[in-house]
């Protein structure tokens, strides 16, 4: 059996191919984040009649994933993400555990005596404790569902489900909500990549800033109100090149300032090494993946960017993934299946 898991900061997503139809994949996806509600019997029976699951937490009780969303209406205060900062967080001991909850209920039963599941670890991969035990926890969750884990980038990852048309070649750009990741690659082979701490996330916590888009629970304390930015943005389609009103126009300043960013890691790359032995001056399609590179004039507006830094020479090419959401789980899977196929050529040799 081969698997892959996708532990976003927004979403996790998993993906597998069932023995039974090879042809056919199955996808399970949950929201990162759980609801607490008052434990108290008016609640119980409103979870109950809804059929929404929970689980007891210290006077609480606990909603986890998808089901966060539907039980939200009976709490005031908003739902308490499962990463914070892209990180698994080391003082919530119900967010870990609800993670090895939603683990074992989205990764199929072991079938074979090798199984191979390939993860995504949310968070800039660097060598410091806080990510080395990130990214050791999940390993964890994995390995006690009995596969063995492989951690890929989400870049290198996105690249395999997406740039088959340019021989694997090209610049991947992988933007979530906390994190996004670079690799520019050739033949599938990655030469350089590089992740940077910034993801859609800043984006909406600055303009719920600056508008005050709060809620407040019964105490009077207020919370940021991230989930009424993402109905918004959902609702009124924003456009990044055309924007209407002062909210849409607070928008685009930020996200030029976050393709500022990429744009510049995107330069350091193609000035590394690697990149100019492998690819001299060839120009590169750019493929875009994630949730937040869905809004419109994302493409329009990184086109400017690469124009305003002098690098617009060395871009044939950029292109939005088919179903951007999930090219990192689907690219994740064909990593796993070929890393599959070269462990069996080695054992045969």
């Amino acid at each position: 059996m081969i698997c892959a898991i996708d532990f976003g900061s927004c979403w996790i997503r998993s993906v597998f191919r069932n023995p039974r139809t090879p042809d056919r994949l199955s996808m399970y996806a949950e929201k990162s984040e759980y609801a607490l509600i008052p434990d108290t019997g008016h609640h119980r029976r409103s979870l109950a009649d809804q059929q929404i699951p929970f689980a007891e937490c210290e006077g609480s009780l606990a909603v986890v994933g998808n089901n966060a969303a539907r039980a939200q209406w009976l709490s005031r205060v908003p739902c308490t993400p499962l990463f914070v900062e892209g990180a698994v967080p080391s003082d919530d001991p119900p967010a870990r555990q609800m993670l090895s909850v939603l683990t074992e209920a989205m990764l199929p039963p072991v079938d074979a005596e090798r199984s191979l599941c390939v993860l995504t670890v949310p968070g800039v991969p660097d060598e410091s404790p806080r990510v080395q035990k990130n990214a050791e926890f999940l390993s964890r969750l994995v390995r006690m569902r009995g596969y063995s884990p492989f951690v890929v980038n989400p870049a290198e990852a996105s690249l395999l489900a997406t740039c088959h048309d340019a021989t694997f070649t090209g610049i991947s750009i992988v933007m979530g909500a906390e994190t996004t990741s670079v690799c520019i690659a050739r033949y599938g082979i990655s030469l350089a990549k590089e992740s940077i701490a910034i993801g859609s996330n800043w984006i909406d916590t600055e303009v719920a800033k600056q508008f005050q888009i709060q809620v407040w629970d019964e105490d009077g304390n207020a919370f940021i109100d991230m989930e009424s930015i993402r109905q918004w943005k959902q609702q009124s389609c924003p456009h990044l090149r055309n924007a209407v009103g002062d909210r849409e126009r607070m928008m685009s300043r930020l996200y030029t300032v976050v393709l500022d960013r990429v744009t510049r890691t995107v330069a350091q790359l193609l000035q590394s090494t690697p990149v100019r032995n492998a690819l001299h001056r060839q120009k590169l399609a750019v493929m875009l993946s994630g949730g937040a590179t869905m809004i419109e004039g994302f493409a329009s507006l990184l086109t400017e960017r690469f124009i305003e830094h002098e690098i617009a020479e060395r871009i044939q090419s950029i292109r939005l993934a088919p179903d951007p959401a999930t090219a990192v789980v689907r690219g994740a899977l064909i990593f796993g299946e070929l890393e599959a196929r070269a462990l069996a050529v080695e054992e045969a040799a």
